[in-house]
């Protein structure tokens, strides 16, 4: 698995253009697990709380604005289940499975604050291999607990799913912190179909919930400024086309109102100065009878 989250990230690195913005980084987090069991009257099932959850993860984001990245991740998570013995029974059993994950995730994001916050969805498939478990079961008040020892024709190692999750990415400079709330449905069993085994249930997929925290460094030089797509480019040309219209309206009224201003200060000053001429030669007459 290693091996193919390596192919993975070298292959996007030929690939994809040299401008590309990749990103690699940790996550971890806390959640809770259920077993889904059928037939469910025969299983009565309850959360399990305490899951852990790691790995470390690489993102490529595009150029196009909300359509957003593509990501692969080799994360450790815990799936667990617990079975009471009967409904109102405080016996039961509990199994916490030990799994390796490789999640493959569209990051489907928008942007905000200039690019400094985005808002994002995932959506993406998964496949995991079950590496160990452990036990714990109560009986009559009494809790025994240890490793629980896998067997082939049993326990079935190899689990696969969907995945969706929701979250917000806070941008510093070249780094990311993320918060992500992510939620993983199971197709695959973790134990066998009871025709292969007696005493398995006929369905026994096992989900998780967590909230998890990660960081992200950016690879490339310039900040991630998403392009958008076409259809909201028209939008934005038009609205800039209509703004700059509006402001070239305003600079016309404006040189017009300064000329309207110019051309009454011009003819106040020219009776001013008619006003004034008269004056005079009223002054100069009367002085010339006097004498």
């Amino acid at each position: 698995m290693k091996k193919t989250v390596i192919l993975i990230l070298l292959l996007a690195a030929v690939v994809l253009p040299g401008r590309a913005q990749h990103y690699i980084g940790a996550r971890g987090g806390w959640g809770i697990g259920y077993g889904r069991f059928t037939p469910v009257s025969w299983y009565p099932m309850e959360w399990v709380w305490g899951t852990w959850s790691g790995g470390i993860q690489w993102k490529y984001y595009g150029k196009v604005r909300y359509i957003g990245a593509i990501g692969a991740e080799l994360e450790f998570i815990q799936r667990a289940y617990q079975i009471q013995a009967g409904v109102g029974s405080e016996d039961y059993t509990r199994r916490i499975y030990n799994t390796v994950n490789l999640p493959l995730i569209w990051h489907i994001h928008m942007n905000f604050n200039d690019n400094r916050m985005r808002v994002f969805l995932n959506a993406g498939v998964w496949a995991s291999y079950n590496i160990s478990a452990y036990e714990w079961m109560q009986s009559d008040g009494t809790v025994t607990e240890g490793p629980y020892h896998m067997i082939l024709v049993r326990d079935n190692p190899m689990n696969y799913g969907l995945l969706g999750g929701i979250g917000m990415n806070f941008i510093f400079g070249r780094w990311e912190l993320m918060v992500e709330g992510r939620y993983y449905f199971s197709y695959g069993d973790i134990l066998r179909n009871n025709a292969v085994y007696s005493g398995n249930p006929v369905r026994s997929p096992l989900d998780n919930i967590s909230i998890s925290l990660g960081f992200f460094y950016r690879l490339g030089d310039k900040p991630h400024t998403p392009a958008p797509p076409p259809w909201y480019a028209r939008i934005i040309a038009k609205r800039q086309a209509k703004e700059a219209m509006e402001e070239q309206e305003g600079g016309d009224t404006a040189v017009e109102t300064e000329n309207v201003k110019e051309k009454a200060v011009s003819e106040m000053a020219e009776e001013t100065v008619e006003t004034a001429t008269a004056v005079v030669n009223e002054v100069s007459g009367d002085d010339t009878v006097v004498d």
